[in-house]
């Protein structure tokens, strides 16, 4: 023990002798200080020092007295932990900025601008990280280490600093931002977490379309763009022909992969900008922003087109040999201004359900009824690629 603790007061000796500055040589009676005769400086061993296997702190130095600054990067360097010093608050803000400190020891008054606010700027520097800040002062009322603590202090140090107090406020900082930053990288993984279930939650899990849940928030934005600034869109309803059919003849399962294929071509053949849907059951719904009647047409006869040509064979007795959609379109806000976006989706279901009561396999352009005059010389109804 004897041994062991004369290698220990050995190592201290460097550290000692250049924290002697720091104060004068103490009476017997007073706290033990850095500075303090061989035979009373702490033994520093390894359970003094920043454990091996986890990262050390960074601790920045602020005082004004050279002497000081060597000895407190001393006694930091040897409790294990790495140490860079800075003779002004304005020297210690920029090199805080260039590579963040865990831990900042600085004079209550440094040069060029009072600890208190350099307290407040290493708060400000400190984005969404933190910095733990001790104070060092010779004496201080109770009234000043409050106002410190408001400031963004964590703590007050009092001048000549006591090695062990110095060290028992870097283990207390250590453990305590090894917590926060436990509970930053939980933060992070609980956002991740809720970003992914706010995706999952509007995707539809077979056919990884937008969900019912999407459209409604999806077709409340477009209400209000289409009220506020006047834009337009398109809606297109559109529905698989006779698909209770498919699936009694072959199956839920090739049903769902029937949908799956169908949704894909949906998706491959509308642009990028426009929005698919999976409005229910074997019903897919189709925003397309910015399209009036005719280019809405256009593109969804292209969906249309796309479906029959994958030419999954539809069962025995249905009205065609493959599987087919029937497509509504609406348009909104291309004649009136305060057209309803629900309102359009109800004419594009009429206009699918005219579709189907004429066999299916085809399109038609529902007219805005308050422009019925006008859009009923432009109205097509589209069968089969045939305009009827």
């Amino acid at each position: 023990m004897r041994a062991a603790r004369s290698n220990g007061c050995a190592r201290l000796a460097g550290i000692a002798s250049s924290m002697s500055a720091l104060l004068p040589r103490p009476q017997p009676d007073r706290r033990r200080k850095i500075a303090m005769r061989r035979s009373h400086a702490p033994t520093v061993g390894p359970h003094t020092r920043a454990p091996a296997s986890k990262a050390p702190l960074e601790v920045l130095v602020v005082d004004s007295d050279p002497s000081v600054r060597r000895g407190l990067r001393a006694a930091v360097t040897t409790f294990g932990h790495r140490c860079r010093v800075a003779a002004s608050a304005t020297e210690a803000l920029a090199s805080h900025r260039n590579r963040r400190a865990d831990v900042i020891v600085t004079e209550w008054m440094p040069a060029e601008m009072d600890g208190l606010e350099l307290c407040r700027r290493v708060r400000d520097a400190d984005a969404g990280a933190y910095t733990i800040v001790l104070l060092t002062r010779a004496s201080a009322t109770r009234r000043e280490l409050l106002q410190a603590v408001r400031a963004g202090a964590d703590d007050l140090l009092r001048k000549p600093v006591d090695a062990d107090e110095l060290e028992a406020r870097l283990i207390a900082a250590w453990r305590g931002l090894q917590s926060y930053r436990s509970i930053a990288a939980h933060n992070v993984d609980l956002r991740r977490d809720s970003q992914i279930l706010f995706r999952t939650a509007r995707v539809d899990p077979l056919t990884h379309v937008a969900n019912r849940l999407r459209l409604d928030e999806d077709l409340d934005a477009l209400q209000a763009q289409v009220s506020r600034y006047g834009r337009r869109a398109s809606i297109a309803m559109c529905d698989l022909d006779s698909f209770k059919l498919y699936n009694d003849r072959h199956g839920h399962i090739a049903g769902d992969e029937a949908l799956r294929r169908i949704a894909r071509t949906i998706r491959a053949n509308v642009r990028r900008g426009d929005h698919v849907y999976r409005y229910g059951g074997e019903e897919f719904l189709v925003v397309l922003p910015e399209q009036g009647p005719e280019e809405a047409a256009a593109a969804m006869e292209r969906v249309r087109a796309a479906v029959q040509e994958l030419g999954i064979a539809h069962a025995p007795g249905a009205k065609h040999s493959a599987l087919t959609v029937s497509v509504g379109v609406a348009s909104i806000g291309v004649q009136v201004a305060d057209s309803s976006v629900h309102d359009a989706v109800d004419r594009a279901d009429r206009a699918l359900y005219r579709v189907k009561a004429a066999g299916g396999n085809g399109l038609a352009v529902e007219p805005d009824e308050a422009q019925a005059e006008v859009a009923s010389r432009r109205f097509r109804f589209l069968r089969s690629g045939r305009v009827v």
